[in-house]
């Protein structure tokens, strides 16, 4: 859809309202994202203020990239034996 389609098929204020729900709720799509906030909503409760700030979403979010190939799967499963002890 072009900007002259757009304008003439919705006013601002729709706009602006899909503006705010994509702003708000689309970040939300992600399953990463949304395990993190049930994960920081849960634990919430049992945080003590006092004694640090309780867990965001990103807290319960992995922070490494997967690997992507075979190969890289077995070179980090074989490093981790390594890191492990664990001897062939």
């Amino acid at each position: 859809m072009t900007v002259r389609e757009l304008c003439e098929r919705m006013d601002s204020r729709e706009l602006s309202e899909w503006m705010a729900y994509t702003r708000y709720f689309v970040p939300l799509s992600d399953p990463w994202l949304q395990t993190g906030l049930l994960a920081s909503i849960a634990m919430a409760p049992y945080t003590d203020p006092k004694r640090g700030k309780p867990p965001t979403a990103e807290d319960f979010i992995p922070k490494a990239r997967p690997p992507q190939h075979e190969s890289q799967d077995r070179e980090a499963i074989l490093r981790l034996r390594r890191e492990m002890g664990i001897v062939d």
